[in-house]
């Protein structure tokens, strides 16, 4: 919306007398101005993910505009445009779920709404889509209520697990600085990537990930109650050339790096990497000190030549390490997932 900035300054000068409520509950665009310039910047995107916009129509709203208020804007009038009634009682009920209770209570007190039982939850439209259940997929709602009980230092290692490049989650922490859009934006691209069994898939990797509470919570909001409702189910994993013997992939340095603990910087000079390189390493990506091993070990990988066994080096410096029990355990894995 290219005049967007001068619609707000052209709303700005209008006259509004705060006294009268829109007709039916709906906003105005002067409305909508307070609204904007009352909203904390950082959390327009997840609030239109809870007003029922899609994550594509946010980031196209993103492309459009390249100030922070006009994107707001923008968001607002379409969600607006498209929320035929009780619009003031759903934004001020989505408000008080994003943790906005200030601006939720200046808004019913410039609308007369009194206590919570005139702002009680009502129907939002929501775009056409398949029933979720039935599909065995999630709704751009579904990955938000993901997003707002994850731990937020599990996010990269719950990517790698649903089959994302490290390389592709790197370029998601370089597109958000809020780690709740990462977040959104992991799960909106595996979902988009993922065509079937989205939701076992989901609820079995987050308790890979020992995140049990979360998973119990997704599988009682998509009817699933028992184990062999969510079994393990096929990943869509990126297309990559057949691995020469030895190599290590992705899953493999989550595997190494959960293990190895506050090892990890030694672990990275006997790999033959100086300490100051390990140090940025620590900087980019700690804390959780998982993330930074798996960083520092697929950095290492890469400048690796062709006919180098990962395995081995690898478990020659552990030995080096004399972490004899990750040997142990790596032969395990390494034989039940590539030796079979």
């Amino acid at each position: 919306m290219k005049n967007i900035g001068l619609c707000r300054f052209f709303f700005s000068k209008l006259v509004f007398d705060p006294r009268i409520p829109p007709i039916g509950e709906c906003f105005s665009d002067q409305d909508l101005l307070f609204i904007c310039d009352n909203l904390e910047p950082e959390s327009w995107r997840r609030l239109g993910l809870r007003l029922g916009q899609t994550w594509t129509d946010i980031n196209r709203i993103a492309n459009n505009n390249r100030l922070v208020e006009d994107r707001i804007m923008e968001l607002l009038v379409t969600w607006r445009n498209g929320q035929s009634i009780n619009q003031i009682p759903i934004m001020i009920h989505t408000l008080r779920l994003q943790k906005l209770a200030g601006l939720a209570q200046r808004i019913s007190a410039r609308y007369g709404y009194s206590n919570e039982s005139g702002v009680a939850p009502t129907q939002i439209n929501q775009p056409q889509v398949q029933t979720p259940v039935e599909a065995k997929c999630f709704s751009d709602q579904d990955l938000l209520f993901i997003c707002d009980n994850l731990e937020p230092e599990s996010w990269r290692r719950l990517g790698l697990r649903l089959g994302q490049m490290w390389t592709d989650i790197n370029r998601i922490a370089n597109n958000n600085r809020l780690v709740e859009d990462r977040i959104i934006e992991l799960l909106v691209t595996w979902r988009d990537g993922q065509s079937i069994n989205q939701i076992p898939i989901m609820i079995h990797t987050l308790r890979l990930q020992k995140l049990a509470g979360l998973a119990q919570r997704v599988s009682a909001r998509h009817g699933y109650s028992d184990e062999s409702e969510v079994a393990p189910t096929q990943i869509n994993q990126p297309q990559v050339p057949t691995p020469v013997e030895g190599y290590l992939a992705e899953l493999d340095m989550l595997f190494i790096s959960e293990r190895l603990g506050h090892d990890w910087k030694d672990l990275g000079i006997y790999l033959g990497m100086k300490r100051s390189e390990i140090n940025l390493i620590q900087v980019d990506f700690s804390p959780p000190v998982v993330d930074a091993c798996i960083g520092m070990l697929i950095r290492w990988r890469e400048r690796q030549r062709a006919d180098v066994n990962h395995l081995e080096t690898i478990k020659h410096a552990l030995d080096q390490l004399e972490r004899m029990d990750i040997i142990k355990e790596l032969n395990i894995y390494y034989q039940e997932n590539y030796q079979k």
